[in-house]
């Protein structure tokens, strides 16, 4: 097979990335059953975050403020208190959770796809997620999302990391497997739960390099915070090493016409590396962002968010920007010379973002370059730009969003996608969804991944 000009035949089947479909949220049950307080403490619409959310798991998911007197499950202590004032002599006390830290997950979808050979689908109950995460102490923490099943599969580790935060907040890390504070927008905390980001998602075809932002990673990450003047906004940042593995596309194009491909590349990662990690090289990110306005990135203030009724609003503007390098493996040659060298390509994902709350609108976008360039002299391009509006009505539990996306690729023709969706909360825990995606420029044999639609129900318990 020549490879390389298989890649460039069917470049443009990298739109089926549109297919990739939800992933667990950040919704986390036992946190409100810590502190026995609503999701809506913390989220706009789950799994989607407000500022005093965001402030939360900034301070490695403790309550802004006194913490200690917030706590309703009390922890239970592993160790004197008094031995601090024994240590180094002595080991330094912690503390596990008191109470109930599991949650779970449920989702089931209706889809409508007219160009399929199914146009119409349910899946049941098509994923059950196992959610769980706490405190250790009064600086270790810890996280983890874990799909039981998916469409009726057994689904596997989706994040699960252990966390240090220093009461200072300047400096902070986790370690375990998780999605990079780079990635441009949280795949996890999206609203709409149909389409991922492609930003996050989308493949360079032609170099094959299916890397992904999301949905996540397995490394080390460090990242710290300060507020800014007034205690309002402040500055972000994060530095992390990851093995670079394969992201989220792999799985959603493996029943589209670049199945083969995928096969292939497997069979060549398997080959050469450790699974998907094909060579020694690892990737490394940084990422820098400051908030202007609004609560503190750490929350300071932020008892007085708890009583508020629209406790979603924080008239703000937050800029960031980031770097991601990686090398990964690449078919080189031409014809009957191709192979495949595992450091064949070393590339860069870089982009600025920005995220502006007024009043009850959110909107927030950016832009990002994809720059693949592999050991035999090619070079690939691609600018993804993208916009989302998310309104919360008069009726809180009610609100949609619109997204706006654009693929400009120096390797296949430009196309564009919407995507639509609305919200209801039927109760705090339990969100219905309604979505739809309208694309343009497709190739007549995408067809089955185009205009679709779909209606999903959420419940975290």
């Amino acid at each position: 097979m020549n490879t390389t000009a298989a890649l460039f035949g069917i470049s443009l089947g990298s739109v089926a990335i549109w297919l990739a479909t939800a992933v667990p949220a950040s919704a986390i049950p036992p946190f409100a059953r810590k502190y026995h307080t609503s999701c809506l403490t913390c989220h706009v619409t789950p799994p989607k975050l407000n500022a005093f959310g965001r402030a939360f798991k900034n301070r490695g998911y403790r309550m802004p403020g006194d913490d200690e007197e917030l706590i309703k499950e009390k922890q239970v202590p592993i160790g004197s208190p008094s031995w601090k004032r024994v240590w180094p002599e002595g080991t330094w006390p912690s503390s596990i959770p008191g109470g109930n830290y599991f949650g779970i997950d449920v989702e089931a979808n209706f889809e409508v796809n007219p160009s399929a050979a199914v146009t119409n689908s349910f899946d049941g109950i098509g994923e059950v997620g196992l959610l769980f995460g706490g405190t250790l102490g009064e600086s270790f923490s810890f996280y983890s999302d874990i799909e039981l099943f998916e469409n009726g599969s057994p689904g596997g580790i989706g994040r699960l990391f252990v966390q240090y935060s220093h009461p200072s907040n300047y400096f902070n890390v986790r370690i375990g497997q998780f999605e990079p504070r780079a990635a441009p927008f949280s795949n996890h905390l999206r609203l709409s739960r149909f389409t991922g980001y492609l930003m996050n998602l989308y493949p360079t075809v032609p170099a094959g390099n299916f890397f992904g932002f999301s949905p996540n990673q397995k490394g080390v990450e460090i990242w710290g915070g300060k507020e800014g003047p007034g205690k309002k906004g402040g500055l972000m940042w994060s530095a992390g090493v990851v093995n670079g593995n394969f992201g989220g596309a792999v799985e959603a194009l493996e029943d589209s016409p670049l199945s083969d491909l995928i096969e292939e590349l497997e069979l060549a990662a398997d080959t050469h590396g450790n699974g998907l990690d094909v060579n020694s090289e690892k990737d490394f990110y940084f990422q820098a962002s400051y908030k202007i306005g609004g609560l503190g990135v750490f929350g300071s203030g932020g008892s007085d968010v708890l009583v508020q009724a629209k406790n979603w609003r924080d008239n703000s503007l937050t800029l960031n920007g980031y770097y991601y390098r990686g090398v990964t493996g690449a078919f080189v040659g031409d014809g009957p010379t191709e192979d495949f060298s595992p450091n064949g390509n070393t590339f860069y994902r870089t982009g600025v973002t920005f995220d502006a709350w007024i009043y009850d609108l959110n909107v927030f976008g950016g832009w990002q370059r994809n720059h693949d360039s592999i050991i035999d002299g090619r070079i690939y391009r691609n600018d993804i730009t993208m916009v989302e509006a998310n309104y919360v009505t008069p009726w809180p539990w009610l609100q949609p969003l619109v997204r706006f996306e654009r693929v400009r690729p120096d390797f296949a023709p430009s196309f564009t996608r919407t995507t639509l969706s609305l919200s209801m909360m039927i109760r705090a825990n339990v969100v219905f969804t309604v979505d739809g995606v309208v694309s343009g420029k497709q190739a007549p044999e995408l067809r089955p991944f185009d205009d679709r639609f779909r209606m999903g129900l959420r419940v975290y318990f």
